[in-house]
């Protein structure tokens, strides 16, 4: 239920994703003072904004003293982050592929002036103010009827996510010929679950592009690397729909990074076990003295492991069922794998397998590379696999169908071939590599690259002879072993890393500057 509210009853979140620029600011106090609010302000029960920071900025600046505003009971930081990535989407009509720098450019090359300047001004905080508070009840087939050649799958997933993780139903807005300008998603959820009627707010024919140009395109950039830089970080995660098949023994498929170097045409279920010829073979590879980084549940650690080896496994977000952060079994690990790493242990190979798909930053993925290094030395090797940018989900990603909300994506801008997927529970970023890019995380930590090979649509690389820079370990592992987890807190064991990384090196790594070495 929509109500008028005192402006000063709802306050900003901090951790709101989008970046605000004057010169849209501009335009949305133009939607206001044209329009008027066509949709609501969303809060928690609070009176944090979950959507509509811009509109309630503009609008305490243009002399507004209330706002419409509707409710969403939801008290969990997490879950209040979750779904304000989904009302920045969601609002808008948009295609997957519409990132913030394509519709902002739509935007700026329209002539908004022009189409504004009939249209009288309204005054702030009179009934024509508000008219997302007068809606129509509007017969959902005939609506629908009317506009289904506008259907499209992403737009319906965005809506149906939002109502049924939120009881959210956002109004759909319409002109005077019945065509709607904005929530085709909306149309479509209450037509395929075959509603009666929707509410829809109506905006007359003189209004109307004006109106789909404000509520389609006027959107702020994303900025993901600030305010929702961790949240990218701990649900990074392996989801527990990605764990790999079993044998009727139990035993887990080998990992497609760990093999496909040099069984390129098997796939992991030839790999229950490692034994006979094929270990041997194996063993001749990659040495019998293994580092799992970014272990996910430690399958492969485990058939390594059966297999005779030693394995060393690090996974700072060990996760159980239902998707959860273990973050105490994640420290137990990670402390674990200090031990190790302190006792010297010559490793042969370093995997990092199917990590940088999830690695949200490439500053991040050359912290990994570093650390790496400093593992290999002196004789050891790194092995990568990742996707590519050649992987189906972002060749394909001009297509507008979505067939399955759980892994509903959409395209981001930030770094090139990145998407967000997984937007309903746990926002997370996939990356698909060029070869360039995997060169430039490891080139600087190691003098030789000798292995970059496309294989199924992933880079499989191999990388010698380590470099190490001290002083940017010690900033490495200030990073990894300080990484951040959903209660607030982080890992806490960077003074522990830099003290089992200098007894492995022999060498004193460099406190930042400016800290106290005795803290």
């Amino acid at each position: 239920m929509i109500k008028l509210v005192p402006i000063k009853e709802i306050q900003a979140s901090e951790y709101n994703p989008r970046r605000n620029d004057e010169k849209r600011l501009a335009l949305t106090e133009l939607s206001l003072k044209k329009l008027g609010f066509l949709l609501p302000v969303y809060a928690d029960t609070s009176g944090e904004i979950l959507s509509g920071h811009q509109r309630c900025l503009v609008a305490a600046r243009m002399g507004y003293t209330r706002v419409p505003v509707e409710y969403v009971d939801i008290v969990d930081l997490n879950e209040r982050k979750t779904v304000n990535i989904l009302f920045n989407r969601a609002t808008n009509d948009l295609h997957k592929q519409d990132t913030c720098g394509k519709i902002k450019n739509r935007l700026y090359n329209m002539d908004i002036e022009g189409i504004s300047a009939g249209l009288p001004d309204i005054e702030p905080d009179s009934e024509a103010a508000f008219p997302c508070m007068h809606t129509r009840r509007v017969d959902t087939v005939e609506l629908a009827k009317k506009n289904h050649r506008e259907f499209d799958g992403h737009m319906k997933a965005l809506a149906k996510t939002l109502e049924n993780r939120f009881g959210v139903v956002m109004p759909i807005v319409v002109d005077q010929d019945m065509a709607v300008v904005n929530g085709i998603g909306r149309l479509q959820v209450a037509a395929e679950a075959k509603r009666r009627f929707v509410k829809c707010v109506q905006v007359s024919g003189a209004q109307r592009e004006l109106a789909a140009a404000m509520l389609n395109l006027l959107s702020m950039d994303f900025s993901m690397e600030s305010s929702y830089a961790d949240v990218l970080r701990y649900n990074s995660f392996m989801r527990e729909r990605n764990t790999r098949e079993t044998d009727t023994e139990g035993n887990c498929a080998l990992g497609d990074g760990f093999f496909k170097g040099l069984f390129p045409n098997n796939n992991g279920r030839d790999f229950f076990k490692l034994e006979g010829d094929t270990l041997a073979a194996w063993v001749r590879k990659y040495g019998d003295k293994i580092v799992d980084f970014g272990a996910g549940k430690l399958n492969n650690t485990r058939t390594l492991r059966e297999a005779g080896l030693f394995v060393s496994a690090f996974e700072p977000y060990f996760v159980t069922t239902g998707d959860q952060v273990h973050k105490e079994k994640s420290i137990e690990i990670a402390r674990k794998f200090l031990d190790e790493v302190e006792s010297g242990v010559e490793y042969t190979s370093v995997f990092i397998s199917s990590v940088f798909n999830s690695v949200p930053f490439m500053a991040d993925r050359i912290m990994i590379a570093r650390i790496a290094a400093a593992l290999c030395a002196p004789k050891g090797k790194v092995v990568c696999w990742c996707q590519s940018n050649q992987s189906q989900q972002f060749v394909l990603t001009k297509k507008h169908s979505v067939t399955n909300n759980a892994r509903l994506t959409f395209d981001l801008d930030y770094e090139p071939n990145t998407i967000l997927g997984d937007i309903s529970k746990h926002p997370k970023v996939q990356k698909g590599h060029t070869q360039e890019e995997l060169r430039d995380i490891f080139g600087w930590s190691f003098k030789s690259i000798d292995r970059v090979d496309m294989i199924c649509r992933f880079w499989y690389l191999e990388a010698s002879r380590p470099v190490i820079d001290l002083k940017k370990l010690g900033e490495a592992l200030d990073f990894e072993f300080e990484l951040p987890y959903p209660d607030g807190t982080t890992m806490g064991l960077s003074q522990r890393a830099r003290a089992a990384f200098g007894k492995r090196l022999g060498a004193e790594i460099p406190e930042k500057e400016g800290k106290d070495s005795g803290d």
